[in-house]
């Protein structure tokens, strides 16, 4: 009878539970390929975005996750995004909870950045629409407002540049160097907490509340040797009640 009353209260409890919006294993190559879309700069300066064009080095899976290579010729982070937009209206009003694992070197740090719809001061045209970055190191973890308009008009969006990304909040101690870690991190209006192995890491008040849109993925390091990063169990969700 036990295994059975366990069955009715889990079949009972099941629409209670908060389900995944977005969830990643990286374990189907062909769902990946659809999916995901890679981004960066060449040495050259070029900007490569897409199959066919970004570099196939910079994103390959690796023993069921998801590994991301920058080079020290090049100056922009290894990049991928989630082509599947994120349930702006059901993440608004609940809150979005982030989850993913990750593993870095000593000399690299992965990144991974929220974007949304710009809804403060900035028209779509004067920023990027970043809410906010969590990268993440053996220095430690670090969180970005998103805060990053144009520096000066521009004719096309290829041409805009803007203002370097600055990260405000700093957890107290890092990461170690290939050891798999569990980031967990929570947007609810303008408030940001991240969990690092289940333990609050660092927090942050953003300037203004933004819908969520999508996410993506980044890989860098220190310009002297190649910067590697390992992602893999990605989930979004709204925040449970």
């Amino acid at each position: 009878m036990k295994p059975l009353l366990l069955l009715l209260t889990a079949l009972l409890l099941a629409p209670l539970i908060t389900r995944a919006d977005l969830k990643e294993d990286f374990s189907d190559a062909t769902q990946f390929a659809e999916k995901w879309v890679p981004y960066g700069r060449l040495a050259d300066g070029t900007w490569a975005q897409g199959i066919g064009k970004a570099r196939p080095e910079w994103w390959t899976l690796n023993e069921g996750a998801l590994r991301g290579q920058n080079f020290p010729d090049e100056k922009h982070p290894a990049g991928i995004s989630r082509t599947e937009s994120l349930p702006q209206a059901k993440l608004a009003e609940a809150g979005a909870r982030v989850s993913w694992r990750i593993k870095v070197t000593e000399t690299s740090r992965g990144t991974l950045r929220l974007f949304g719809i710009s809804s403060g001061p900035h028209s779509q045209e004067a920023t990027d629409n970043h809410v906010l970055a969590l990268d993440v190191s053996a220095a430690g973890l670090r969180l970005w407002n998103g805060n990053r308009e144009l520096t000066a008009p521009a004719a096309d969006k290829e041409s805009r540049k803007y203002r370097n990304t600055v990260f405000e909040q700093k957890s107290v101690g890092g990461v170690t160097p290939g050891t798999w870690y569990a980031l967990v991190l929570e947007v609810k209006g303008t408030d940001v907490r991240v969990f690092l192995d289940g333990k609050e890491s660092v927090t942050m008040k953003l300037p203004q509340d933004q819908p969520l849109r999508s996410l993506s993925l980044e890989a860098d390091g220190d310009k002297k040797s190649p910067g590697l990063a390992w992602f893999d169990d990605i989930s979004v969700a709204p925040l449970p009640n």
